[in-house]
């Protein structure tokens, strides 16, 4: 093979690199050894492009190069029709000899033009070119590349253009007056054997998001079919385990707020991300593995740094006391939040007799967690619905592309508001399939469902969803995707994989009939997330009744349902009795994640008392969380946050678990007596009550509420000593606080006048001398 001298030559933003000319990662275009490889002159005006013939007089490779005649001043243009897709290369590479004569122009530059198959032509800047030598230019194709100028349109270089090319021309220019031959030859494509990432950072706190971002740079049918492609990042841990995290495709927006509505628009091209959370000191390295059908490529090694931590991590069940939640370092997490659902919400409109407020979208959920987290707020349950965040759905909303396709836009907004709760130290429970999807009698939305045989999926009913072997491995891409994207947080509480699951199926009864194969779906989903989801987050299903399953006995982390209620036949106290007694058998965590009034709702003044209500007497009740109140319209326009913040300031600090509090007992004396109940949490040092006039139980308008004056609360089985004494109204916070005394284990509290209700807790803090 004959060489010729190869000058590295580097003029403004060109990139020129020594190398093997041909080897395994590169691929030749043009080796100007066929007759098929000669090119056209192109048909303009005043071509000062000649002739072009293939010789054997210079060449690279091989014996033979592409000879073009010119005759300038002017402009000579040659091009070929070159079907080719770009988008797997990271650079084209032309060499070009420029005879060292008087004949050839001084001045002479050359430009590169590439056609993509809507007919649209990319240009790169003029390039010099030196005499007497083989100039080899290497030109960066990859997604964003600065080299290529839109000609006559504002489309910008990018994958979509890159992959689908159609014809390459070259230019030649010149202002003096010669007659010049010059040669081409060896035009060639680098592959990219994996695409350049970056990082966000390479110090980081532990239990704070990793995050690589690349282009794949590689033609794919569906980025979210991890049959076709599948990104991971390997991840070798400080102690030595490793861990396979899967990536997922990624798509920008940026958002305005529009007349109340929020605007999302594309920004910047879509890539692929992964994202991954240090949960120990030390270093981490890793690197990123993506196979396409049967070929795998590997990114180089890299490492990063992860330091002590600011936040508690994620959140699991207490293995001292399995009624309640901790956080990985062991300390306790007691939910406090509301059901944000969604930013709208067509039941909350008919019950004030309105029109269905506008979408803001995430800006909705950047105000109200702002509000909860102000007012002591930790916790709220989102849903993926079809009207706001679900990946997948019929295409009738924007964004969506039916079964298989994710909703990148949804996708951003789930990002957003994650990311808000994590500014906010807000902790999100994420349902990702609402029972509407799967019903067709029950705020039924199977219509609309990609699934679904009349939409192009492949079920006649909602039923099959459970059984169906195609429909079970399209649900776990799903979920796979989702873990991908969200599980590396610690504010993802728990997967709610269906709420309402009596509410699903073609007919009211699916649930009761369709027990054992719901149950088998429900564990192979479960055992699918706990498989994929690295960072063990909690898993748990919603029934709106009192069932009784082995989902709920065997299979989920936590149990939850609804409290809603008819304040005509019972009081909200009562169902949360029935709610506590039912769900203890399970003896795992529970709690209320919808509540407030019926279904509909009911009147401002009820809805008030159920706020108060469902706090305050859920709270003395071993729950693992406060009630979930479904209003959240409510409480932010009515401007309730306040009960909150009472109840969050007498709540905290109190760690259920290592003091060991359980249901009590306290004795009420004084006049009024026989109307007044109260519900106790303690210990033999500790104990919180809460006092309440029985008449709030009922409808709450036009009830009129006596003073409560001298009113004393026995509590016993008291440690002996001093205790401080704190006494709380509902709304308004602290009333007072006192020291008062014992030495016959029984404490005797006189409580300030009050009205409707009153708490207080007693703590023990020194003997007595």
């Amino acid at each position: 093979m004959k060489r010729e001298t190869v000058l590295l030559f580097l003029p403004v933003c060109l990139f020129f690199v020594i190398s093997q000319l041909q080897g395994a990662n590169t691929d030749k275009f043009f080796g100007f050894e066929e007759p098929t490889d000669i090119w056209n002159i192109t048909i303009i005006k005043d071509n000062a492009a000649k002739k072009v013939n293939i010789c054997d007089e210079k060449y690279v490779t091989e014996k033979h190069s592409l000879k073009i005649q010119l005759d300038f001043p002017g402009e000579g243009c040659i091009e070929k029709d070159f079907f080719k897709n770009l988008s797997i290369y990271s650079s084209i590479v032309v060499n070009i000899y420029l005879p060292g004569t008087q004949k050839t122009p001084d001045d002479m530059k050359i430009s590169v033009m590439l056609q993509d198959n809507e007919l649209l032509w990319y240009q790169t800047q003029k390039f010099n070119l030196a005499k007497g030598i083989w100039n080899r230019l290497t030109i960066d194709v990859k997604p964003g590349s600065a080299f290529w100028e839109s000609i006559g349109h504002s489309q910008p270089w990018s994958e979509k253009p890159a992959s689908g090319i159609r014809k390459m021309s070259i230019k030649f220019f010149s202002e003096q007056e010669k007659t010049s031959e010059i040669y081409m030859d060896d035009i060639s494509g680098n592959l990219q054997i994996f695409p350049e990432y970056s990082y966000n950072s390479d110090i980081l706190r532990t239990y704070e998001k990793f995050e690589l971002s690349f282009n794949s740079g590689r033609n794919i049918q569906n980025p979210f079919n991890p049959d076709e492609i599948k990104v991971e990042g390997i991840f070798t841990c400080p102690e030595g385990n490793i861990l396979a995290i899967p990536g997922f495709y990624y798509q920008n927006y940026s958002r305005q707020l529009e007349n109340d509505e929020e605007k999302l628009s594309p920004e910047g091209y879509p890539c692929w991300k992964i994202r991954f959370t240090p949960e120990k000191q030390g270093t981490y390295r890793y690197y990123i593995r993506l196979r396409q059908n049967e070929e795998i490529f590997l990114s180089k090694e890299n490492h990063f740094t992860a330091v002590a931590p600011e936040k508690q991590g994620f959140i699991k069940t207490s293995s001292v006391d399995n009624r309640y939640f901790v956080f990985c370092d062991g300390s306790f997490f007691y939910p406090v939040g509301l059901n944000v659902r969604s930013p709208t919400d067509t039941r909350y409109a008919s019950l004030m007799k309105r029109k269905t407020e506008p979408d803001s979208g995430t800006f909705y959920y950047e105000e109200i967690f702002r509000e909860m987290s102000l007012n002591g707020m930790n916790f709220a349950e989102v849903w993926m619905a079809p009207w706001f965040a679900a990946l997948e759905w019929k295409e009738n909303r924007p964004g969506y592309r039916g079964l298989g396709y994710y909703n990148l836009k949804n996708a951003y907004k789930l990002d957003r508001v994650l990311e808000f709760a994590e500014k906010n130290n807000i902790f999100l429970q994420l349902v990702i399939i609402n029972h509407g999807q799967l019903s067709t009698w029950c705020d039924q939305e199977w219509q609309d469902n990609p699934y679904n045989a009349a939409n192009g999926g492949f079920l006649k009913t909602p039923d099959e969803f459970f059984t169906n072997p195609e429909a079970k491995e399209h649900f776990k891409k799903q979920l796979l995707h989702i873990t991908a994207r969200w599980g590396y947080s610690p504010a993802v509480f728990s997967w709610e994989i269906i709420n309402e699951m009596n509410l699903i199926g073609s007919k009211s009864n699916f649930y009761r009939e369709h027990e054992k194969s719901i149950s088998a779906w429900y564990r192979e989903m479960t055992a699918f997330l706990r498989e994929t989801d690295f960072f063990n987050h909690l898993v748990t299903a919603h029934y709106t009744i009192l069932a009784a399953n082995p989902i709920l006995s065997d299979i989920i982390d936590f149990t939850i349902t609804n409290g809603y209620y008819d304040v005509k036949r019972e009081s909200l106290l009562t169902c949360l009795d029935n709610i506590h007694r039912h769900h203890s058998k399970f003896r795992k965590p529970a709690f209320v994640s919808e509540f407030g009034g019926t279904s509909g709702g009911s009147t401002v003044e009820n809805l008030k008392r159920d706020i108060i209500a469902g706090l305050w007497y859920g709270y003395h009740k071993p729950f693992a969380a406060a009630p979930l109140f479904w209003w959240h319209r409510f409480v932010k326009e009515k401007e309730l946050f306040n009960i909150y913040s009472v109840f969050s300031e007498y709540s905290s600090g109190v760690d259920r678990i290592s003091s060991i509090l359980e249901e009590g007992k306290a004795e009420i004396e004084g006049p009024g007596k026989k109307q007044l109940f109260a519900s106790t949490l303690e210990n033999d040092y500790f104990v919180s009550c809460w006092v309440y006039d029985f008449a709030v139980t009922k409808d709450m308008r036009n009830n009129p509420f006596p003073a409560m004056k001298d009113i004393e609360i026995v509590v016993k089985n008291k440690k002996d000593g001093r205790y401080n004494v704190s006494f709380y109204d509902m709304e308004k916070g602290l009333i007072e606080k006192k020291i008062i005394e014992t030495d016959s284990g029984t404490l005797k509290i006189q409580l300030p006048p009050f009205n409707r209700w009153i708490a207080f807790k007693a703590e023990y803090y020194e003997q007595l001398s």
